[in-house]
């Protein structure tokens, strides 16, 4: 009978905050979505200075200074990689941090991917056309954004730096396969039925409520007949 009775939310509620404790489990999760957006204000005051012009590369025949609605197709295109990168095991593995830069890298490969196709099929563009964005050298912006000394004069260990931009070309390279339905990405590939079977088995676990729901569609049953 002990075990059959009904147990207050109040203490379930209490009993999961001492184990998440416990475990030491942190509720404040940090998303890559977040971080996006001050790398790119970063890199658009960056690539406007000395140290940072010589990683923009615009198209043949250009040359101006960076404006603020140039890194905009890069920082939509950023966004949608990381919809394909929270729903597989990368975010499990990397830093958010790690995955904002590696999806600008992969992000900055697209748009210029994207735009070359376009005026390779409309024959090199028509005057008027809307902005396009440059080609960006996000790794070498890594690089040279954090050699000698950091913003508060702390000497920055070139091992450190290294590793850092081992570490954001190995994830921007799996970020590329993701495409491919690989590493756990469920956007790409997926089996339908294979899910569909997945979301039976959860409905069956569900720790509340589930009863609950079955004697009221029975009762409302039993009414109906009756």
């Amino acid at each position: 009978k002990e075990m059959n009775a009904p147990v207050p939310l109040t203490d379930i509620l209490d009993a999961e905050i001492r184990l998440m404790k416990g475990i030491d489990f942190d509720l404040l999760v940090f998303s890559p979505y977040k971080t996006i957006v001050p790398i790119v204000e970063d890199l658009r005051t960056f690539l406007k200075s000395e140290r940072g012009k010589g990683l923009v590369k615009w198209k043949e025949g250009e040359e101006r200074q960076l404006e603020r609605e140039d890194l905009r197709p890069v920082h939509d295109m950023a966004m949608k990689i990381v919809d394909d990168v929270i729903v597989s095991d990368i975010p499990l593995m990397y830093a958010p941090g790690e995955v904002g830069t590696a999806a600008l890298v992969v992000a900055n490969e697209d748009v210029c991917n994207n735009q070359r196709k376009g005026n390779d099929e409309d024959g090199g563009g028509v005057e008027g056309d809307k902005i396009e964005s440059p080609e960006i050298d996000i790794v070498g912006y890594v690089r040279s954004r954090f050699e000698d000394t950091d913003e508060s004069g702390v000497v920055v260990d070139t091992a450190a730096i290294d590793a850092l931009v081992e570490r954001v070309s190995r994830l921007a390279q799996l970020i590329r396969e993701l495409r491919e339905g690989k590493h756990g990405c469920g956007n790409y590939n997926a089996d339908m039925n294979e899910l569909k079977g997945v979301n039976k088995k959860l409905k069956k676990c569900r720790a509340w409520g589930s009863s609950d729901k079955k004697d009221k569609k029975k009762r409302k049953r039993k009414q109906a007949e009756e």
